[in-house]
């Protein structure tokens, strides 16, 4: 059996036919007209969002060293995990709900912003083992470890996100 078009159930509720295509061509003519302002801005969007969050990992790099000095192995993998998680799940947010996107620009945000932060927390635990060592602080971090943990951290709610929407399919 095929599904009822909307003109044949809005003739069954008792619609006058002038009624009914009235009320289709507002809805035509709703459908066809898209904000244009959305429409223009929809990459300056999308690159807005990873220049923030190019900022946001370098400044959660920069405000980690602190923690790097004097947090043991153990305490500093918790900071970095919800660190890493919190700033994940904003920034999967932000591109998901960007719905414009076609599979190339989530695959390059999805790429280029984790190797980025990678790059970055690699750094700056670097930084921080020389300020550890200036300070004569017996704390050093290994900082390959430290930036896996955190790209893991922050991909999470995205791998998340993939897992759910195929599991619903």
């Amino acid at each position: 059996m095929a599904a009822k078009t909307l003109r044949q159930k809005l003739l069954e509720k008792g619609w006058k036919e002038e009624e009914i295509e009235h009320a289709l061509a507002v809805m035509g003519s709703v459908e066809a007209k898209e904000p244009v302002p959305i429409k223009s801005s929809s990459p300056l969007l999308y690159w807005l969002t990873l220049v923030i969050s190019i900022i946001g990992n370098f400044l959660i790099a920069v405000a980690i060293i602190p923690f790097l000095i004097v947090l043991s192995d153990v305490q500093l993998y918790f900071v970095i995990a919800i660190l890493a998680l919190s700033f994940g799940a904003m920034f999967n947010f932000l591109i998901n709900t960007m719905e414009h996107l076609d599979p190339s620009h989530h695959v390059v945000a999805g790429v280029f912003i984790p190797a980025l932060a990678a790059i970055t927390i690699f750094v700056m635990v670097n930084v921080s083992n020389r300020l550890s060592a200036f300070f004569q602080s017996p704390i050093i971090h290994n900082p390959v470890w430290v930036a896996i943990l955190y790209v893991i951290f922050f991909s999470a709610p995205y791998f998340m996100v993939k897992i759910f929407y195929y599991v619903r399919k």
